[in-house]
């Protein structure tokens, strides 16, 4: 029988738990609201009663001795060193730092793996999707935020104090808008789901220019999503595919840093936003393109991700196997 790990995606709204074989493949899988208004002890106790859940499950009868350990993907800082999360977004009292590992190994006995939720997104794609077998994979993930991750002979790479991999932070535009994280032009501010709504709804703002956006957005409390841009590019809509056009555009900037930096054997591109396929990733492939002074020789491939909400689960698990 092949190993299998316990992988836990730990989010603002909800705690998936599962059982995952080594070749990626989910056996078990289990789900509980996170109610992190409870505050972060309760959180990590609602984890531990998922994982004592899997351990107690038929999947895992006559299996014990192929458990290889348990991975635990969350939002927030983290201390590799030490296993502990510091302030996960969307939970409350946190105590500011909470030994995951500790608690874990000294209740079940068994080695547990902690890493950043967008890091574990990324290695779930590099070592089970579309970047399995390759050396050196970047992976960006386009939803409120642009998340990511550098994946190194199928480890996370994480730079020298634990913060490499903030890949939606690179600066694009130096004169662009102003990000969350308090500097300008940042490429989330540019190609994040919720960054293309917005630059959708200026353009409903503008009376006299025509797109279904403005109708779209009346149904929806006034409000432009990613989902309705690439909904009204398919029906050719000049500002939606305009809209789309200058996120693939960014994207693609940010994208050839990203190539000439690390010279990646492939980039994914996952999160919400990527479901618009090739109709955005065919302008940051053009872009990308132009930019990278080495692609005519040694072209890298951008493609979509395969996974999708798998990712975090499965790369949660993939930390046991690596």
């Amino acid at each position: 029988m092949s190993r299998v790990a316990i992988g836990i995606d730990l989010g603002g709204t909800d705690i998936k738990a599962g059982l995952v074989s080594e070749d990626g493949k989910i056996v078990e899988s289990y789900k509980k609201a996170t109610m992190g208004h409870l505050g972060g002890r309760k959180v990590v106790d609602r984890i531990g009663d998922l994982i004592q859940e899997i351990l107690d499950s038929d999947a895992l009868r006559g299996r014990r001795e192929q458990l290889v350990g348990i991975g635990i993907g969350s939002p927030g800082l983290i201390d590799h060193a030490k296993g502990a999360i510091t302030r996960p977004v969307n939970i409350s009292d946190w105590d500011y730092w909470i030994n995951v590992r500790e608690i874990f190994q000294e209740r079940f006995g068994l080695f547990t793996w902690v890493d950043n939720d967008a890091n574990v997104c990324a290695l779930g794609e590099a070592l089970f999707g579309r970047g399995k077998g390759k050396k050196v994979v970047l992976v960006l993930t386009l939803g409120t935020g642009v998340g990511g991750g550098i994946i190194v002979d199928g480890k996370v790479y994480h730079g020298a104090a634990g913060f490499g991999g903030e890949l939606g932070h690179i600066m694009v535009n130096p004169d662009g808008p102003v990000c969350g994280c308090g500097n300008t032009g940042c490429l989330e501010t540019y190609a994040a789901a919720s960054a293309i709504g917005r630059h959708g709804q200026e353009w409903v703002r503008v009376e006299h220019v025509p797109t279904l956006l403005r109708d779209m957005a009346k149904n929806n409390g006034g409000v432009v999503t990613s989902k309705m841009v690439y909904e009204a590019a398919l029906q050719g809509d000049e500002i939606a595919l305009e809209v789309v056009a200058r996120a693939g555009k960014y994207l693609g900037i940010g994208i050839a840093s990203l190539i000439v930096s690390f010279n990646p054997e492939i980039v994914c591109i996952g999160g919400g936003a990527s479901n618009m396929g090739d109709l955005l990733l065919d302008h940051a492939r053009h872009e990308a393109k132009r930019r990278v002074f080495f692609h005519s020789h040694y072209p890298t491939p951008i493609v979509q991700a395969q996974l999708g909400e798998e990712a975090g689960l499965v790369g949660a698990a993939g930390m046991a196997f690596v």
